[in-house]
This record gives structure tokens, sequence and C-alpha cells, in this order.
């Protein structure tokens, strides 16, 4: 019988597959070789993995002659992690886990005897131990050093739980080594990064609005779809907060920081500053543009006529301009910098238009002109105490 339709698809698929290898394995070699980035990062932490269960298990087997070298290179394997930070946490939750789960097994044996219940009972101690919160992730490692140490007691002395736990804090001291030792990252282009991102999403959300009101307001899809994308900023948001913690967290215990005379930590404080701004920006943008959804219902006599709203999509303009100049020169003051210059002039705009919004008029206008007055304010905050290029 021949192959049905989507068998064909399937097999043709994996042929194009095998067929681009090389050339998909030579564009990551380049990505990794050529600047950093995630393939790089992924890259390092894979060899220092390696590296680290390799001569884990060299100077358990060699140097130690262990019975139990394995235990050595799986704790490095998994001691190992992408900053010192996060590799200092894991080796500590994780020896800890060792210990408790092979004490718990120690125990068993004696107190019950080897049997079926024995075991039963020993794993549920390690099960309720491993759910104590200072083990964090490694919690479930209680048990697992459990399982496998019940298993080597069988049938042997009880001295074999000290050479475990030997063995467990030999991959840790290895595997701790390698993450300290061996290009720990410093992650301050993952922070910049996406505090940029959050900001060029603003920007283009002011921009696309600003050009929409040109001709008056839009038709309600547009308008519609301004709010889907508002809402969309919270991802950004996310990303760009997330973003900023690790790259913090890659200067904690970082030994490349001790070469250098100043702490870079304190660094991150504009990053957050910048990042948490633009966070409140946002909530204002996602007003506006509810705001601008709900004059549709209003009564026509105080909604904004389309001069009004030319105007006002000429202000967002300017915010949108001065969105992508957030942080390049934060911080510093400067009279003359491109941000303070665009935020003057946004201010200006906004004074003119309050001169046109009066009476009745005001309920419709007075909402969107205090959103934008909260937007100059989150953008002169970032502009004064972010700082998104470290020293």
């Amino acid at each position: 019988m021949g192959e049905s339709e989507p068998e064909r698809s399937h097999t043709g698929t994996t042929q194009r597959r095998i067929r681009t290898a090389p050339a998909r394995l030579r564009d990551h070699a380049r990505r990794v070789t050529r600047r950093p980035g995630p393939d790089r990062d992924l890259a390092l932490l894979t060899l220092k993995s390696g590296t680290a269960g390799v001569l884990a298990w060299s100077l358990a087997a060699y140097v130690i002659e262990s019975p139990q070298p394995t235990y050595a290179p799986f704790t490095a394997l998994l001691v190992v992690q992408s900053t010192a930070y996060r590799s200092l946490l894991h080796s500590g939750r994780y020896v800890l886990a060792v210990v408790l789960g092979v004490l718990a097994a120690g125990a068993a044996g004696p107190a019950l005897g080897e049997n079926p219940a024995a075991f039963a009972a020993m794993l549920a101690v390690t099960l309720v131990i491993g759910r104590w919160q200072r083990l964090g992730s490694q919690g479930l490692q209680v048990s697992v050093a459990g399982t496998f140490a019940y298993n080597a007691l069988s049938g042997t002395h009880l001295s074999m739980l000290a050479q475990i736990i030997e063995m467990a804090a030999l991959g840790a001291a290895t595997g701790l080594t390698v993450s300290l030792l061996v290009l720990p990252p410093l992650r301050y282009r993952t922070a910049e990064q996406g505090s940029a991102q959050l900001a060029h999403a603003v920007q283009l959300l002011l921009r696309d609005v600003g050009q929409g009101l040109r001709d008056g307001l839009p038709d309600q899809e547009t308008v519609q779809d301004w709010m889907r994308r508002a809402r969309r900023l919270d991802r950004t948001l996310s990303s760009a907060r997330e973003a900023v913690e690790t790259g913090a967290e890659s200067t904690r215990y970082n030994p490349r920081l001790w070469l250098r005379p100043h702490s870079a930590s304190t660094n991150f404080r504009g990053y957050r500053t910048l990042v948490e701004s633009l966070a409140r920006a946002s909530e204002q943008l996602r007003s506006i543009c509810y705001g601008l959804a709900r004059l549709r219902e209003l009564d026509p006599s105080v909604t904004p006529d389309e001069d009004f709203l030319r105007c006002y999509g000429q202000l967002l303009g300017t915010l949108s301009r001065a969105a992508s100049e957030i942080g390049t020169l934060a911080g510093d003051g400067a009279d003359e910098a491109p941000l303070h210059r665009s935020l003057r002039e946004a201010r200006a705009q906004r004074g003119a238009l309050a001169e046109q919004a009066a009476g009745e008029a005001w309920v419709s206008h007075g909402v969107l002109l205090t959103d934008v007055e909260r937007l100059l304010t989150e953008f002169h905050h970032a502009h004064e105490h972010g700082a998104p290029h470290p020293t």
C-alpha cells in the first residue's frame, strides 16, 4: 500500500530538514561566535555543564576512588546554572536536599528493616521534607536522593552514607567552581534590550494613534485595534522586567566584578526606574485608547472636533518621539538633551490644547488631556532618574 498524503508530507518535511541541517548548524555556529545572545549563552552553559560533569566524575573515580562516583557528576550537572548567583543558590539547596534524603534512607533501614513498608515510610518522609520552602525547586531532590541512597545502602554498612554525601559535596563544589570561574555572564545587554523593546512598543503605538487622528476620530475597528495593542503591552512589560532582573542577578556574587573599581549592581536601579516609568506610561496610553473608543458614545456637542483631535494627534506624535529618546541621556538633567526638548515641546502643545477645552467640552477633552499630562510626568521621571547605560 502507498503512503497517505499526511505521511508523504511528513516524510518530505523530514527529508528537507535533513538536507538543510548542515546549513542550519553553520548559521547557529555563526550566531554563537559573532555576537552575544541566547545562542551563545546556551552554548556556553552546555560547555560548562559538560566540563563540570567530566571533572567531577574524574575526581571521584580516579582521585578519591569512591565506590559511588556517579553522585558527583550528577550533582555538578544540576549545580551549573546560567548565573553565578543561581549556581550558589542551587548548590546549597541541592547539597542540603541530598543530606536530608540520605539521612532519611539511612534511618529507615535500621529502624524498620528492608521491606516495602520501610521504603514507603522513607519516601513519605522525604516527600514531606521536600515541601520545605527553603529548598525551593530542589525539594524533589530529597526524595530522589533518598531513593538512590536506599537502594545503594541495601545490604551494606551505614558508612556508605558519608560517601554519598561526600560525592554530592564534591559535585557541588566542582560545578560551583566552573560556574564562578569560567566566563560567568554579566547581562547588561539583556536589561538594555528589554527596556529598549518596551520603549519601542510604546513609541510605535503612540505614533500610530497620533497619525490615526490626523483626519479626526477614526473608525471603531481602528480604535479597537489600538486597544488590543495597548493591552499587549503587558506582555512586553513582563519580558522587560524579567530581562532587567536577570541582568541584575548576573552581577550578584560574580567574580568578574571583583576586578572592577566600582560595583555595577546599583546601575540596575536605573533600568528598573526606566521600566516602571514606561509601565505607568503604558497604563496611561491604554486609558487614552479607551477614552477615544468612548468618544463615539458621547453627545456630539461635547466631543472634540476634528481640529482638536488633529492637534492631539500631533501631541501624541511628539510624545512618540520622546519615547524613542528615553534614556539616551538619562539622569543628566541637560536642558538641551533630545528627550528634554521633546518633552518641552509636548508641554507647550498640551497647554495650547487645554486653552481650547472649555465649558461642556471639558468632559471629553479633560480626560484625554489628563492622560497626556500623566504621560509627560512619567517620561520626565524616566529622563531624570532612569539610567539604562551602566557606568
